[in-house]
């Protein structure tokens, strides 16, 4: 989708999820921080976009995303498991075993929804 002129939200958004489940990371990443920059109230894109800033090694833009995620809502599983990941790659052990901790208590739904950012996973029995 090269100038995005004349698409929508919806349409850069999809565009967004399909180049990240496509494993074009940094492609995602530039699209994704568009989108954040125009809804930064979007936790979900905001942590979509960190996992493609850590896919990259962009491990500094990646914790800033996910802190400002986990400031607006302290339960966010995927938030947390992603900073852990992110501060463990970073070598902070001490700092990613809290957030490895409450990640460990994330159920069936929270991890399906990780594989599928894009809400397509399968029915879980609540």
């Amino acid at each position: 989708m090269a100038g995005m002129q004349g698409v929508n939200w919806n349409e850069r958004r999809q565009y967004a999820r399909s180049l990240f489940a496509s494993q074009q990371y940094r492609a995602a990443s530039r699209v994704l921080a568009d989108l954040v920059a125009a809804t930064p109230r979007n936790l979900d894109l905001r942590v979509l976009l960190a996992r493609s800033y850590y896919y990259t090694a962009q491990l500094a833009p990646a914790e800033a995303e996910l802190r400002a995620v986990l400031r607006a809502e302290p339960d966010h599983p995927s938030a947390h498991l992603t900073l852990a990941r992110v501060l463990e790659r970073q070598h902070r052990c001490s700092e990613a075993a809290p957030h490895m901790r409450f990640a460990d208590r994330m159920n069936a739904r929270d991890l399906l929804a990780l594989r599928h950012p894009d809400g397509s996973y399968p029915r879980v029995a609540a």
